[in-house]
């Protein structure tokens, strides 16, 4: 494209507004983008051709990205509307911006060395994009990018929503963005997930030795600890608190077996003469009976929580939904302390209990089959519920672990 005053004044024009927005950007690309009057004089005597891309360095980037020019003309304008919802969502005038991953690093580069996954209708589009130059400037504007490891373009994928005219509300676009992370997946076998701008915490505190604790000593795996690390890599909500349900189940039945297996130990030691009284034959009957009747769903999820892990410490854990309501039904103030009374902690872990297993019912059944009891954990408490489930599972996990050889899975 031939150079002249009006198309070099619009290069200076967006330039600026990018440096303006992204101070950052200023050091490695104003020299190179900015025309000066003398350059411009310059470039319409000779004749120059301005040429059909633009090179723009992003911050911790080590190569130069290359930029169409008509849509490096047209970020200036947009540069202004940016509004940045959370670090996963982004906004402009027309267009949305949902920063996505793969779970897999190498899922993640062959999806960003494909460029056929768009949908157009008459009022919108819908793509993935491997290098947003929006994402690389707000992640260039909140500095979260390391000039030798991490750049601020080449770490993010994002699914972008451009429309035509009217704006679909959020909860319509949350839709249309599964949709599309939906026909994604079916077409080549890679689920995305959302994700957010992020700079590595060994980067963003380098001086921090404190992030993680230092592991001392492994525990035996056990088919626990799958379903453990697969809660973690999860980001919906819902399926990350079922995993972690999954967790308390499986080590459920081990729980209620060692009480049952104490209780008719206990029964067992009582003098052989008792052996020939009819009532006390029946009587061992009855007990194996009530210990089996406890293999229901819900009593065996209460059987974690009252041997599995500690639910006096854990109780601070729990969203305010939960432990306002213990708190207000037992009338007590404060958190369960070692010294509360032993009958009231045995109150609060059955209310618990029951509360996290209608949650997983509710999370488990579709809509129209379940009826909401009001027991259940609103989905805005999830977050901090997820937290206290992942304490809990990890705890369970470590007490399956102490257990003697003869109360082990495959024994008892």
């Amino acid at each position: 494209m031939k150079a002249t005053r009006e198309l070099l004044e619009r290069i200076n024009q967006v330039t600026k507004d990018i440096v303006d927005y992204a101070p950052d950007m200023y050091e490695s690309n104003y020299d190179d983008l900015f025309y000066t009057e003398e350059r411009i004089q310059e470039a319409i005597e000779e004749e120059e051709n301005v040429g059909k891309t633009i090179l723009m360095s992003f911050c911790g980037e080590q190569d130069d990205t290359h930029i169409d020019l008509d849509d490096y003309l047209k970020l200036g304008e947009e540069i202004k509307m940016i509004k940045i919802v959370d670090d996963g969502y982004i906004t402009t005038e027309k267009k949305s911006y949902f920063i996505v991953s793969a779970n897999d690093s190498f899922d993640d580069y062959k999806l960003s060395d494909l460029s056929n996954f768009e949908y157009k209708s008459d009022k919108l589009t819908i793509k993935l994009d491997s290098e947003s130059y929006i994402v690389g400037l707000v992640a260039s504007s909140k500095k979260l990018y390391h000039n030798d490891y991490w750049g601020t373009i080449t770490p993010y994928m994002c699914v972008e929503i451009t429309y035509q005219n009217e704006r679909l509300e959020n909860q319509e676009e949350i839709d249309l963005l599964n949709s599309f992370i939906f026909e994604i997946a079916d077409n080549t076998n890679i689920a995305l997930t959302r994700n957010k701008i992020n700079l590595p915490p060994e980067y963003l505190y380098p001086e921090d030795e404190e992030n993680f604790g230092e592991i001392q000593s492994l525990e035996p795996y056990n088919e626990g600890m799958k379903f453990f690390t697969s809660a973690i890599q999860i980001n919906d909500i819902h399926l990350k608190f079922l995993n972690f349900y999954k967790v308390l189940e499986h080590f459920a039945p081990i729980a209620v077996n060692i009480e049952a297996n104490e209780l008719m130990r206990k029964k067992l030691d009582s003098p052989k003469k008792d052996f020939e009284d009819g009532d006390f034959i029946r009587s061992i009957y009855n007990l194996a009976n009530a210990m089996k009747s406890k293999f229901n769903d819900e009593d065996l999820i209460k059987a974690t929580f009252s041997s599995c892990f500690d639910f006096i410490h854990l109780f601070q854990f729990l969203p305010n939904s939960i432990t306002a309501k213990v708190k207000k039904q037992l009338k007590i103030s404060g958190d369960l302390e070692y010294s509360t009374n032993k009958q009231i902690i045995e109150t609060a872990t059955n209310m618990v209990a029951k509360i996290i297993y209608k949650t997983r019912n509710k999370v488990v059944h579709a809509k129209s089959n379940f009826e909401i009891t009001g027991e259940e954990v609103e989905d805005s408490d999830f977050e901090n519920l997820n937290d206290f489930m992942k304490r809990a599972c990890s705890q369970t996990i470590r007490w399956y672990s102490r257990q003697p050889s003869h109360l082990k899975q495959k024994i008892i």
